[in-house]
């Protein structure tokens, strides 16, 4: 044989050989630890329920599923660190709550958003809600209504931009006179409420656990469709008004992950979502798991990332 022959031979077997590597590379999938980025703090609802993902996820991977907390901005600055730059191998993915990788963007003007990541799932439900002290002498919709019109300039507590243009569109639909607090996060909500340094706010989710203890009360049900999981029944900011705060629990990795590694981690998450531990959690926290696949949380989360900018462009 000619050395161009040997040559070309060589060459057409490393080549197959790289193909087949790869290929068992990818069929390996995982064979090593997992990080599962929470872009918050420990022990919120963003935390609370990956961490009760994440050992299922373990089981059905057969890798170790280790959660990290990068907080900051929102829960932008661990998507931004962690998850956008990290090689779309499946070893860094993210359990973020939507409005992370929707309307803070948009705030913020960062340069992504859903479309920009991998979407693999969607699992759990945040409470979003309009909120009052059980003080206040009002316990309804209809009776805060009645207040709010006979005493002008009622006080409204704003956890962001997207909850301010709620706010205003509810305000200006029932021609309220208000006046917008700027809060400090979702902690300080339920003590301005207490205190009675504000008439009513928009909660995410945290003001379960007070209206349990009796010290608030739920007046208006905000979210895109369903009842609140703890207080059913209530009039619907969406049926009434048009606007909502949907948010939800999902998880994420990169762009351009590998669709082997996207339905191995899609089937570990669906697992994990419909688990015994994760229902417990789920139960004790008071909100409901709804899980939607990889395709079908990216088409949600895209029509609502373009809802979001339409509704603070006006």
């Amino acid at each position: 044989m000619s050395l161009f022959g040997t040559l070309k031979t060589t060459l057409a077997a490393a080549a197959a050989l790289g193909v087949m590597t790869a290929t068992a590379i990818a069929g390996d999938y995982p064979d090593r630890p997992i990080t599962l980025v929470v872009p918050t703090a420990p022990g919120g609802g963003v935390d609370t329920q990956a961490r009760a993902l994440a050992p299922v996820m373990e089981e059905v991977l057969g890798q170790p599923v280790q959660v990290v907390n990068r907080k900051g901005a929102g829960g932008t600055v661990g998507l931004q660190s962690l998850v956008l730059p990290a090689d779309p191998d499946g070893y860094t993915i993210a359990a973020s709550a939507s409005v992370s990788m929707i309307e803070n963007p948009i705030l913020q003007g960062l340069p992504y958003g859903p479309e920009d990541l991998t979407i693999l799932g969607t699992t759990g439900q945040f409470q979003g809600a309009l909120v009052a002290s059980s003080n206040a002498p009002y316990k309804t919709w209809d009776e805060f209504l009645a207040h709010a019109k006979a005493n002008p300039g009622s006080r409204w507590y704003a956890l962001g931009q997207v909850t301010v243009a709620i706010m205003n569109t509810i305000a200006a639909a029932e021609g309220l006179d208000i006046s917008i607090i700027p809060g400090q996060g979702g902690a300080t909500m339920a003590p301005t409420l207490i205190a009675g340094d504000a008439d009513v706010s928009i909660s995410g989710g945290i003001h379960t656990p007070f209206v349990e203890s009796g010290e608030l009360v739920v007046l208006l049900n905000l979210l895109g469709e369903g009842d609140l999981m703890a207080t059913p029944g209530l009039p619907s900011s969406q049926e009434l008004y048009g606007v909502s705060l949907e948010n939800n629990l999902v998880l994420s990795g990169p762009a351009g992950l590998p669709a082997d590694v996207v339905a191995k981690l899609e089937e570990a998450i669906m697992k994990a979502a419909a688990s015994d531990r994760h229902k417990e959690v789920m139960d004790t926290i008071q909100y409901p798991i709804v899980y939607r696949s990889a395709e079908e949380a990216t088409k949600k989360l895209v029509a609502q990332a373009e809802g979001a900018r339409n509704l603070l462009a006006n």
